[in-house]
Formats: C-alpha cells, structure tokens, sequence
C-alpha cells in the first residue's frame, strides 16, 4: 500500500516538475548543460530535504532528456525547489529568462524578462537562524562566557556552540604579559 501511494506520489511530482519545464524546448539547451543541471538537482534535493527532515530522500531522479525530476524526502514530502539556486526549476527559469532577453530588441524589454519571471526564492522560509548571546555573572567580571550559534546555511548542517570563558582568556593574558614583563626586566 506505502509503495503504491510512493509511486503516486513520485509520479504526480514527476509530472509537476516536466510541466514546469514546459517554459524552454530542452533541445535549446546544449544536452551537457542539461546533464550538469541533473548533476546539480540531484545533489540538491539531499540538501533540501535536511531542511524538512531526516535521513536520504526516498525518490532523487532527474532527466537530462526531458527536465523532468523527483526529489521526495523520506518522510513523503516533496521540498519546493523553486525556492532554491542550483536546482532543476531554477536553471530552467534562468534559461528562460536568457532566451526572452535574446529575442528583445530594447532593454525595456530586457528588464520585463526578469520582472515578469523572478527565479529563486521570493520569500524564502528561515530554517537556521545564528544568534549571539553574551552573558556575564553578577559577583565577578572576568567570569564572563560568550557563546556564538553558527549555523550549516542552506547545508542544513546542525548548529555547532562555541563557548569562550572569559576568565581563562584573561589568564593567559595575564600569564603571557608576566613572562613578557619578567624577559623585559632581565634584558
């Protein structure tokens, strides 16, 4: 029943995704750019599947032929590619955009290409925010800790905390302008 309900679902997908290809002729595109945007979709959809789930994507298909391609994560979601760079609907709507420019005669023209056609996200949803936060303990200055959250970006990565006790930096400035101090006064 699960596969059944999988191969709906890939197939519906697939058929979404060849629809939105239907904006260029594949043929107008060299077969070795489509092949590098297959290339790229495939290792996309990965990626955009950490940032709604875990694990590998159950469906990751892509052809150079037809533009057509599958990215289901392993919790059944479909990500919306078209909301990132480096994916199958962005470089199709890029081309696009390159071909209408190449058939106007003026740069009005030119511009409403990209107006009336935006590739990438509008209104990308936020996944990994960074912060920083600093704190400090009332009784003493120099037990001070700063911590910093980065972020993977786009990778999904897990945030990785960096901790920095002030109090042990202040030590080794204090033990190194000792030594420092101490060679100065035997000089």
């Amino acid at each position: 029943m699960l596969s059944k309900l999988l191969l709906i679902l890939a197939s519906a997908a697939t058929l979404a995704n060849s629809q939105s290809a239907s904006s260029i002729d594949p043929s107008s595109v060299p077969i070795a750019t489509r092949q590098a945007w297959c290339t790229a979709q495939k290792s996309a959809c990965p990626l955009l599947c950490l940032q709604i789930t875990t694990g590998v994507p159950q469906v990751n298909n892509c052809s150079a032929e037809t533009l057509s391609y599958s990215c289901i994560c392993s919790n059944s979601v479909a990500p919306n590619a078209s909301e990132y760079s480096q994916t199958m609907p962005y470089f199709i709507c890029t081309e696009a955009n390159s071909q209408c420019i190449k058939n106007c005669a003026d740069s009005a023209c030119q511009s409403k290409c990209q107006s009336d056609n935006p590739c990438g996200a509008q209104n990308p949803p936020r996944v990994n925010v960074t912060t920083t936060t600093a704190s400090s303990a009332a009784a003493s200055t120099t037990s001070a800790a700063a911590t910093v959250v980065e972020t993977g970006g786009a990778t999904g990565a897990a945030p990785r905390a960096y901790s920095v006790d002030m109090g042990h930096v202040s030590g080794l400035c204090v033990l190194v302008g000792s030594v420092v101090a101490g060679l100065a006064v035997l000089l």
